[in-house]
């Protein structure tokens, strides 16, 4: 559609729910900790490859908003002097890490499959 805000499919804007759900999928098993640590790890990893293959996008662009409120939040602990400590490593934080190695992952194979089948170059017709 021209002139389309963004120039994008109408789904790629939600593309992220699919990450989300592989974290509460995993959530709604490990109900009683039953799920182990690289249940977690797997997850994330789906989970951030699916969303980039769904909806490919520059990595940095992506993560510039959350690695700001890390920054922000590491800030606000050195100013206050605040013990930093995350005691759900073996859950959310496995997923996180997991999602990051995903999304990377998925760039990966989508520039080597590129690599393959370079995308046509536009004609210069009149040009000269």
């Amino acid at each position: 559609m021209q002139g389309r805000a963004l120039n994008r499919e109408p789904w790629q804007g939600t593309a992220w729910f699919v990450a989300w759900s592989s974290f509460v999928a995993v959530k709604m098993i490990d109900v009683e900790g039953a799920a182990s640590r690289p249940w977690w790890l797997a997850a994330g990893l789906a989970g951030g490859f699916a969303w980039q293959w769904l909806y490919r996008r520059d990595l940095v662009s992506r993560l510039t908003v959350p690695a700001a409120l890390v920054a922000v939040g590491l800030a606000g602990a050195m100013v206050t002097r605040t013990s930093i400590r995350w005691e759900d490593m073996d859950t959310a934080g496995l997923w996180v890490i997991g999602a990051l190695i995903g999304l990377v992952a998925c760039e990966q194979v989508q520039r080597h499959l590129d690599s393959r089948h370079p995308a046509p170059q536009p004609d210069h017709i009149g040009a000269g």
